[in-house]
């Protein structure tokens, strides 16, 4: 049955641009983009990357998630994917633990924006802030004393 996950899990890796995958730490894959791992698999347990708020919120209710050794710090969590995963929410997470990790160009292409934290909109400089930079500020007239 482990065949049977690795391959749904390689499918869902296989549709996200340019992907690859290692086996830095022995047998066991570990799915990259642009050399950044993003998830890995072993005996049963999918680890990927999610934002702290949700990992915080997979860890208090779900018990088939568990903070990740090594990453745990920045987002990991391990998943235990159990006989009859869910494929729906397996690809989710997977898809916004790829959009943490791949640069924003390619994070782009795939949808699930949902999956991460949108980024705050482009500061725009008006005229007359530009202008505001560019005269000189004016110097406080010294006084003498009589």
């Amino acid at each position: 049955m482990a065949d049977v996950i690795l391959e749904r899990l390689r499918a869902i890796v296989r549709s996200l641009p340019e992907t690859g995958e290692k086996t830095p730490w022995g047998p066991d894959p570990h799915w990259t983009v642009r050399d950044k791992i993003f998830a890995g698999y072993s005996d049963g347990v999918l680890g990927i990357r999610v934002d702290k708020d949700l990992q915080a919120m997979l860890i208090a209710s779900d018990p088939r998630f568990s903070i990740a050794p090594y990453v745990g710090k920045y987002g990991g969590v391990s998943m235990q994917l159990g006989a009859k995963p869910d494929w729906r929410e397996i690809e989710a997470l997977m898809v916004g633990s790829y959009r943490i990790m791949a640069p924003k160009t390619l994070a782009a292409q795939v949808g699930g924006a949902e999956a991460t934290p949108a980024a705050p909109p482009p500061r725009v400089k008006t005229p007359a802030k530009k202008a505001a930079r560019r005269a000189p500020a004016k110097k406080a007239a010294r006084k003498t004393p009589p």
